[in-house]
């Protein structure tokens, strides 16, 4: 058990020194067990964690929820994610969300905070935006830190009455940390393109490419199956690094339970928990 967890870390650090002597390794998740067990295709989705995952689907929001997440990266504690938003829908129109991640332990952490807001126009196109703090540190001080702000723009269109087509560019402008030592440090710009068909009223298929500007584009796809009203399973697949996801959701009134799991062929496995408490 030891010298996997060995192998894990010495091929995480080999990949983050491989990117890290010109972009920043801020690290931005798609966040939600839900949209986890269909891979992170989550762009077009209509869900409470849309707050980080894409503002514009906050729109559709009516009603006050809290979002917490959980997610034991690979199994390592050094990379898990914990994560607690919410959505504050306005009586004249618009939704406000809040977020706060944080990724990390005791001896490397990333913190990103930030305020939300969306509108939508009709029920065919929505708008968002995101501001974020950004944060990263070291347990040892004389590493130093580094600290940023960046925004994300998001755009959802309804294409038909099964059809959506998600928007979402993190960081457009190219925004750089500040840093101890005066190096230049990129916030990664990241732009995602999706689309979510109701097959049925009770399956569901998303489909996403993400492309970080210094990394050949991701391809996600996801299935979500309704069994009733109260349960729910997911499974998805991305690729050309193949990782695998499965998971299932609980709806009791107001309280939804969602867990995943994403299997990467070479790191293992990442377990994640989501609940999602909403108010009339």
């Amino acid at each position: 058990m030891k010298a996997k967890l060995h192998t894990k870390l010495l091929f995480l650090i080999w990949f983050t020194c491989q990117n890290s002597l010109i972009y920043s390794i801020n690290y931005h998740p798609v966040v939600g067990a839900r949209s986890a067990s269909m891979a992170h295709a989550s762009v077009a989705l209509k869900d409470p964690f849309a707050v980080f995952n894409n503002p514009a689907m906050m729109a559709y929001s009516d009603k006050f929820s809290l979002n917490l997440h959980y997610e034991n990266r690979f199994l390592l504690k050094e990379t898990s994610t914990s994560y607690m938003g919410s959505v504050l829908p306005l009586e004249k129109g618009g939704v406000f969300g809040l977020h706060v991640l944080h990724f990390g332990h005791v001896n490397y952490g990333e913190l990103n905070t930030g305020l939300s807001y969306a509108k939508a126009f009709g029920k065919a196109f929505s708008i968002g935006m995101r501001f974020d703090y950004l944060l990263s540190y070291f347990g040892e001080e004389i590493y130093g830190k580094s600290n940023g702000f960046t925004f994300e723009v998001g755009m959802y269109g309804q294409l038909s009455q099964s059809l959506g087509i998600g928007f979402v560019v993190y960081n457009p402008a190219r925004l750089k940390m500040n840093t101890y030592n005066d190096v230049n440090e990129y916030i990664p710009t990241i732009i995602r393109l999706g689309l979510v068909y109701n097959i049925s009223e009770k399956c569901l298929l998303t489909s996403e490419i993400e492309k970080d500007m210094s990394y050949t584009p991701t391809f996600r796809l996801g299935v979500e199956y309704e069994i009733n009203e109260h349960l729910f399973l997911r499974m998805g697949l991305s690729f050309p690094d193949f990782e695998y996801a499965f998971g299932v959701g609980w709806n009791i009134k107001s309280l939804k339970i969602d867990f995943s799991s994403n299997y990467h062929t070479v790191l293992g496995y990442s377990p994640q928990l989501s609940l999602n408490y909403t108010i009339k």
